[in-house]
């Protein structure tokens, strides 16, 4: 997102939203959202939740490329609140989010 553009909660909601409908029209990363979706119900230490985590990190540098990731304004409360109630639904889901980042920051 241009750095000139201001960050309102609606600027940011809408950035996501249309994110998510980009990555949903390819078909290879909409079976990692059906995948992650199945993950709900895995054990937390299930080894397919680190697999997943693996091929989710992979298909979101090839997605956006080496480096920082895309990020909404720093105020921006909107992800955390998403992240936080996913996890919060599955023990599983938690532990792939966590995969997820931490791997996305090595």
């Amino acid at each position: 997102m241009d750095p000139r553009v201001r960050h309102t909660p609606e600027r940011d909601a809408t950035t996501l939203f249309q994110d998510q409908a980009e990555t949903l029209a390819d078909p290879a990363l909409r079976q990692l959202f059906l995948a992650y979706d199945t993950a709900h119900d895995l054990d937390a230490d299930d080894p397919r939740i680190d697999d997943l985590a693996r091929r989710i990190v992979e298909a979101t540098r090839q997605r956006y490329g080496p480096g920082e990731m895309p990020e909404l304004g720093t105020a921006s409360e909107i992800p955390g609140l998403i992240q936080s109630t996913v996890n919060a639904a599955s023990p599983a889901w938690q532990r792939l989010d966590t995969l997820i980042r931490r791997q996305l920051e090595a």
